[in-house]
């Protein structure tokens, strides 16, 4: 049976200077160049208004006090946060730049919007480079740095209000683990911080510490719990 769905990418890249700049420093100047060069005359800034970041989908909520600062995804210090022509957003999450890609209805236009992200990336390094001639960025597509970092290729699913969330993670928790065997990306390193060369075919599995949870960056999950679905909450979660 084919079902019909709205589908789309997104990522999270590595970064790195010449200078050894903060990662931080380094997707702000990203996201702020390329800024500039779409939006030249207007000072552009995401709306956050519909967006709680601590809302639980097992039916709770968290206090902005008792989380770790990662989680404020609604508190934009950087204000370095766009919506570009093609509708994909591009924005720094934590030390990283990220590109959201466009909503789509098949696959193949999925994949398209993703490899324009990386043409983005590309041309906001090169107008980086214009102001900051001496400090060159390096832009990494991929899951970990081997240092203990991880940074994520997300993927969302949106769904009715109504499914109990038990079955999702009964149900989605098995596939998410055993398709790293047919579409695992792999990786060469074992461990957070590796000691040897082995490879393995899943970039992240070492990073997972929890079936679930509503942190990314502490103790991560299999499933996130985070209840933003950015539709009609009472209808549907994501």
């Amino acid at each position: 049976m084919q079902f019909k769905r709205i589908m789309g990418l997104e990522n999270e890249y590595g970064i790195s200077s010449l200078l050894g700049t903060d990662p931080i420093t380094l997707s702000t100047r990203l996201v702020h160049a390329y800024a500039r060069y779409l939006y030249p005359e207007r000072n552009i800034r995401w709306d956050y208004d519909l967006e709680n970041p601590l809302r639980d989908a097992r039916g709770f909520d968290l206090t902005r006090s008792e989380v770790d600062p990662s989680l404020l995804t609604d508190d934009d210090q950087t204000i370095a946060n766009i919506v570009i022509h093609n509708g994909a957003r591009f924005y720094v999450d934590h030390a990283h730049p990220e590109y959201s890609a466009p909503e789509t209805t098949n696959a193949f236009d999925a994949v398209k919007w993703d490899l324009a992200g990386d043409k983005v990336l590309k041309k906001a390094i090169e107008l980086d480079k214009e102001i900051n001639p001496n400090d060159p960025i390096r832009i990494f597509k991929n899951n970990v740095d081997n240092k203990g970092a991880s940074y994520g290729t997300h993927e969302n699913y949106l769904m009715k209000r109504s499914t109990d969330f038990n079955k999702i993670i009964y149900f989605l928790t098995p596939f998410l683990v055993t398709r790293q065997i047919f579409t695992g990306a792999g990786r060469v390193g074992i461990g957070q911080i590796p000691q040897n060369d082995s490879f393995q075919i899943s970039q992240r599995a070492d990073y997972i510490e929890t079936l679930v949870g509503l942190e990314t960056t502490l103790r991560r999950p299999i499933i996130n719990t985070r209840d933003e679905p950015h539709a009609d909450s009472s209808k549907y979660r994501r």
